[in-house]
């Protein structure tokens, strides 16, 4: 089965890696709305509730941030993950007792559509900027929950694909196609890289994370993306989407394994259409709070809700 997957791959990096330049197009204006209510159904205010929500990430080729709006609150302050996996913004305001609350944080995002420049890599100038930029994060090629890049059987699938190919560009165009041959798309509960090698079956996630895991264990670092993929649904409680990111000549490229079986989503390895908000990196949380000291503790019922809506579509 391997043997055939990678004689399968030979072919399919020879017919994919032919050089193609960077187009971007106009792209698509969208605003991203986090919702967040609380409900204080007790007789006593909260003072100082804190709530925090991840920002689109920036530095990607599917987007460009435009700017951050918000409901009035005490206190709005932006803070980074760790690991280099983006930003997230802080809020803080009082919850009269018995009343529902609800604020608004407004993500103004341009998003386009990309492909990666195979040609312009090798240009001394591109060399010299890779060259300029820092090393990734050295998390991003270590095994981590999910990405079992150093289990057995994965180090074996990312062995045959070094010596199948010796160029580093056709090495990762043959993990990002080794999902494509090995999983069958199912719906299901996250379960990883691991298990999409044994079972041969699993969504976005086990896409994404097989990808990375292979990567990982060639020694590039690679990372899972989390997405709002926009194409039919424009409300949402989470990101309804995985993809991944890998660090190839300077630059994190972005790849699609799970997207890229059907033509009609346009994308695939460093190409892509104006149809997603990367929302986060590294699958940190999307959002979390504080409760301040004694809440829980107090007869009746408080309660959070998330939702996210995609507004304000416009191609320009």
């Amino acid at each position: 089965m391997v043997r055939q997957c990678i004689a399968f791959l030979m072919l399919m990096a020879g017919l994919a890696g032919d050089t193609f330049a960077d187009s971007s197009g106009k792209g698509t204006t969208v605003t991203l709305e986090a919702e967040i209510t609380v409900n204080n159904d007790t007789d006593t205010p909260i003072e100082g509730y804190v709530h925090r929500v991840a920002v689109p990430v920036e530095g990607h080729m599917q987007q460009k941030l435009l700017g951050i709006r918000h409901d009035d609150v005490a206190r709005f302050e932006r803070k980074s993950f760790k690991h280099e996996a983006g930003d997230y913004v802080e809020l803080e305001w009082d919850i009269p007792a018995n009343t529902t609350s609800t604020k608004i944080v407004y993500f103004d995002l341009l998003v386009k559509s990309y492909q990666f420049s195979q040609g312009a890599r090798n240009t001394e100038r591109g060399l010299q900027g890779a060259r300029a930029r820092q090393a990734p994060d050295s998390i991003y090629v270590k095994p981590a929950k999910y990405i079992e890049s150093e289990d057995d059987e994965i180090v074996r699938l990312a062995h045959h694909i070094q010596r199948s190919f010796s160029d580093p560009e056709a090495q990762l165009r043959a993990a990002f196609l080794t999902p494509q041959q090995m999983i069958q798309y199912r719906r299901q509960s996250t379960r990883g890289a691991l298990y999409a090698v044994s079972a041969r079956q699993g969504d976005c996630t086990e896409y994404a994370a097989l990808f990375v895991a292979l990567a990982r264990a060639m020694g590039f670092p690679a990372r899972m993306t989390s997405e709002f993929l926009f194409t039919e649904h424009r409300e949402f409680s989470q990101p309804n989407h995985h993809a991944a990111e890998v660090y190839l000549n300077g630059r994190w490229i972005p790849v699609d394994a799970n997207l890229a079986l059907d033509p009609k989503f346009g994308y695939g390895f460093g190409s892509g259409a104006h149809s997603k908000i990367v929302l986060n990196r590294n699958s940190v949380w999307v959002w979390s709070n504080l409760w301040p000291r004694g809440v829980s503790k107090r007869p009746g019922k408080v309660d959070v809700d998330m939702q996210w809506t995609i507004r304000d579509v416009r191609r320009k």
